[in-house]
């Protein structure tokens, strides 16, 4: 399994408050892709395709592209390369995107808050509560506003989405103290990623939002910098965040979405047989990681229980209450009323 895995990267996009050195960490985690990318134009006879991302090579999500490798590798017959670097090997989110954009990377997996700061309206899957189960999720990113956004980032930025894999409805750890009700989210600070629609969602649901990068939570939490986090199982396991943290809550206050993308100038350059298998490939891994997803995210939940983590379940209602006022807030600041309405009446 060629799965080449290079250097080590924040898992988060840089705002725009960043200090001198991350801002100088940043280029250069830039600068490498180019070098990268003239390295794998210099092999002849085959194309080379890279994935960046910035989970751990346990994830479903990299194990779904090892899926998509190995059917475009052998039904290609190694005329097309590909190469995954998972663990943010190519730099953060914010930095993989805009490589893809300048031409320098070929493809990735994001979120969709990355994609969002090109089509505002990317952001709205990813709205607190705004998605209400998995049925709900699926109809909406393979329905027609889901091909709405895709069409938008295709026609702005030249950027074709593959496939958008599932993650889960995200979970709130906590160190200190159980969440047992909205009250007791008050004055918390939750680390969240540098997203503006996450900062928001926890300051409505009472807590103090930190912006941390993903890489320095576990020793954030170990100092008391913050005192909890969110996210799913699987990453909290797999970033062994279970050693320093006590309790986790079924809040399910955002499904995070992982888009499979893709330059479209790129893709234009590899003969149409060539676009073919890798769409089906796309279809493929997007099915089987859909199936994975939920069954992966439940063994993880049992491996956090089993590791003396203590699960609640709050009543949801007083939680999406509290979080009602962004609806409008955003659809009135990017002109996305119309389409939060479709989402929610869908």
């Amino acid at each position: 399994m060629n799965v080449r895995v290079e250097g080590n990267g924040s898992s988060d996009r840089v705002a725009a408050g960043t200090s001198r050195r991350r801002v100088l960490g940043m280029f250069g985690a830039a600068a490498a892709v180019p070098l990268l990318s003239s390295r794998a134009r210099a092999q002849s006879g085959k194309s080379v395709m890279r994935i960046a991302h910035v989970l751990t090579d346990q994830d479903n999500v990299h194990r779904a592209l090892v899926r998509f490798k190995d059917a475009v590798e052998k039904r290609s017959n190694g005329q097309l390369e590909v190469q995954i670097y998972p663990n943010s090997a190519l730099g953060s989110l914010r930095v993989t995107f805009e490589s893809m954009q300048l031409g320098n990377l070929e493809a990735g997996v994001w979120d969709a808050g990355t994609p969002a700061n090109v089509v505002p309206q990317w952001t709205v899957p990813e709205l607190p509560y705004i998605l209400r189960d998995l049925p709900h999720v699926h109809k909406v990113l393979d329905g027609p506003i889901g091909q709405e956004l895709n069409k938008a980032l295709l026609a702005k930025a030249k950027i074709r989405t593959l496939a958008v894999y599932d993650t889960t409805f995200r979970k709130i750890f906590t160190r200190p103290k159980a969440i047992n009700s909205l009250a007791d989210m008050k004055g918390l600070k939750i680390r969240v990623p540098e997203v503006q629609s996450y900062v928001r969602c926890m300051q409505l649901l009472g807590a103090n939002p930190t912006p941390i990068p993903w890489g320095e939570l576990y020793t954030s939490l170990e100092t008391g910098v913050v005192q909890g986090f969110e996210n799913k199982c699987e990453a909290a396991f797999n970033a062994k965040l279970h050693e320093q943290t006590k309790f986790a809550a079924y809040t399910g206050h955002i499904f995070v979405v992982n888009p499979l993308m893709v330059s479209d100038r790129w893709f234009g350059t590899l003969p149409k047989s060539t676009q073919d298998i890798v769409l089906e490939a796309a279809a493929e891994s997007l099915a089987w990681q859909r199936v994975e997803a939920p069954t992966a995210e439940k063994n993880f939940e049992q491996k956090m229980k089993t590791a003396g983590v203590t699960f609640t379940s709050p009543d949801p209602v007083a939680f999406r209450k509290a979080v009602e006022p962004y609806y409008k807030e955003f659809g009135d600041k990017f002109g996305a009323n119309d389409l939060i309405k479709r989402v929610r009446e869908s």
